[in-house]
């Protein structure tokens, strides 16, 4: 495939703001593509080279990328940096200078998707001396033989700036009309994915073995697996009404870990899919001591006082997420895994068996041991004793509770009502803690001027329509510090109109993608017109005297934000709304 014929496609994806056109547009690339093409196409649609687990990382600095566009089009590198600063998108200023390029190459040729893809991997997997040389000829490479259009992509992309508001529940269901003829197929896509966490090796596989290629797919040691997600519930009661009798498990307030283990060697993922086993030499010692060959299983991970066996606050356990200093932080921060589940053993599959089957083999897996350990637990069918549980975690200092369906596979990739959390937060009118994600900014007025930023619009995630809608402007809770960062950040990001994946009525000054999820709290949530949040005609939900509580969450994406259906639930649930019929 030329590159030239998916450039066009990114720029017909880039201008429309509607998210069935952008899975028809999909679906027509993909059916013109084969299985290896395709999986090329997908990752780079996610601005990738292989799945994130893989840790191969296309990045590359500004710096470069300019010394790259300077030397394709025999500019000086202050004229490069003088149209950036016009243009604010490097990606079109390469496209800008490609068009009256200087110097003209003697053997130019067109570049197909495999020779892009392939110089983006050596981009993304070199290192060492002479790699930053070694990266620079390669993305000259493809910009002295790059059309105008092809060169805005070849530099956005390894910028992480491709700026499509493609997500990957739109890929899934342009492969799925595109390869099985209807977006119906989506769950048998989506399972597939939520199993390997490689939407490019999905996209092959379909190719090449069909429906039930995907359909067979099983789980892989190694590979990690998209985890299952809970609901939430504003009380025991509401818990046992939905579940009857159940698990409830503690909710320590660490970072979730899934655990990997072959033999000898160990993978240690975070719920992103980030590879992070270097970072726990503690945890890869206790899980390569456990009696078993091959096991997956997760929990969470916190860093204990071992003198007196109290837990550490998260932004003291979150310091063991990094790559320096690993040995002294071990040392200093111990972590402890309290693990929740396991989803296979010794060659077996375990996620269809029902909850009390999986506890019951993970008990056994960790008897007498000690940094790896069962996380605690009752069963019960009584609200009370459920809300008793609950208070003496929060005592301790442990986030609340998760109860669990006692006869519930494990749902990978899901938020399903087979887990409930009650947290500490969630109790109260409205001191629920929710994750927004940053749609644009407002610039700075009066006083917030010379920050440049004076709020934000924030939206919450439709997952049946892969798309964000807004639920209110936050201005409250920034430091001064934290207004300049914050513009840092969102300028990164900034698109020139709405995108395609964002539901509004209002419009900030400077929209920006999807990208970050920020923690807001509120005094209640309310109906309102200016709003899409649930919006049913004439009206939508949104947050009531709104303000940041938590900087920008690393450890989520913009589909791990509250859900619609999340805010509507916490709506009918405020102590003093009377839901109408209509509502409810």
């Amino acid at each position: 495939m030329q590159f030239r014929d998916l450039a066009r496609v990114f720029d017909r994806l880039e201008s429309t703001s509607s998210r069935l056109e952008m899975i028809d547009t999909l679906a027509s690339l993909f059916s013109s593509a084969d299985g290896k093409t395709a999986r090329k196409i997908v990752y780079l649609l996610q601005g990738r080279v292989a799945a994130p687990y893989t840790g191969i990382e296309l990045g590359i600095g500004e710096k470069l990328a300019m010394a790259a566009i300077s030397r394709a089009y025999g500019v000086d590198i202050s004229d490069v940096e003088r149209e950036y600063k016009e243009k604010g998108d490097l990606g079109l200023v390469a496209e800008a200078l490609s068009a009256n390029k200087k110097q003209m190459t003697l053997f130019s040729q067109p570049l197909t998707v495999d020779r892009v893809y392939s110089n983006f991997y050596r981009i993304a997997t070199a290192s060492g001396y002479g790699s930053q040389d070694l990266k620079l000829r390669l993305l000259v490479d493809l910009l002295n033989d790059a059309e105008p259009l092809e060169a805005r992509y070849i530099i956005r992309i390894p910028l992480g700036k491709l700026r499509l508001g493609v997500g990957d529940a739109t890929i899934i269901e342009a492969l799925a009309l595109a390869v099985l003829g209807s977006r119906d197929y989506r769950p048998d896509v989506e399972r597939a994915y939520n199993l390997c966490s490689d939407l490019g090796y999905v996209a092959e596989l379909l190719y090449e073995k069909g429906l039930e290629g995907i359909r067979s797919m099983g789980i892989v040691v190694g590979i990690p697996i998209r985890p299952a997600l809970a609901q939430r519930a504003q009380s025991a009661e509401e818990i046992i009404a939905r579940l009857g009798r159940c698990a409830a498990e503690a909710k320590y307030d660490g970072f979730r870990c899934q655990i990997h283990k072959k033999g000898d060697q160990v993978w240690i993922f975070s719920r992103r899919m980030e590879n992070m086993t270097d970072m726990f030499p503690d945890l890869i010692a206790a899980a390569k001591a456990l009696p078993a060959d091959t096991i997956v299983f997760e929990g969470e991970a916190i860093a204990v006082n071992e003198n007196t066996g109290e837990f550490y606050p998260f932004q003291m356990t979150i310091q063991r997420k990094r790559k320096y200093g690993v040995s002294e932080a071990s040392k200093e921060y111990p972590l402890y895994l309290f693990a929740f589940d396991i989803m296979y053993l010794n060659g077996e599959t375990l996620i269809e068996r029902p909850y009390r089957e999986r506890r019951q083999i993970l008990e056994g897996i960790l008897r007498d041991r000690k940094r790896i350990q069962p996380s605690e637990k009752i069963e019960t069918d009584s609200a009370d004793e459920l809300e008793a549980f609950f208070e003496s975690c929060v005592e301790r200092g442990l986030e609340g509770i998760v109860a669990k369906d006692l006869n519930a596979p494990y749902i990978a990739g899901a938020r399903k009502w087979s887990w409930i959390k009650l947290k500490r937060s969630y109790r109260g009118e409205l001191s629920d803690t929710i994750d927004v994600v940053i749609l644009g900014y407002y610039k700075g007025r009066g006083k917030r001027s010379q920050f440049g930023l004076g709020g934000i619009l924030v939206g919450v995630y439709d997952p049946d329509e892969d798309s964000f809608k807004t639920i209110a402007k936050v201005g409250s809770g920034f430091t001064e510090e934290q207004l300049v960062e914050m513009k840092k950040l969102l300028d990164d990001i900034a698109v020139s109109h709405r995108p395609a994946r964002v539901s509004a009525f209002l419009e900030p000054d400077v929209w920006v993608e999807p990208r970050y999820v920020i923690t807001v709290t509120a005094d209640e949530i309310t109906r309102s017109p200016n709003h899409t949040a649930g919006w049913d005609g004439s009206r939508g939900y949104a947050l009531r005297f709104p303000r940041i509580v938590g900087w920008v969450r690393d450890d989520k994406g913009p589909e791990d934000a509250t859900t619609v259906q999340e805010i509507i639930d916490m709506y009918k649930d405020q102590k003093h709304v009377q839901v109408s019929e209509n509502e409810a």
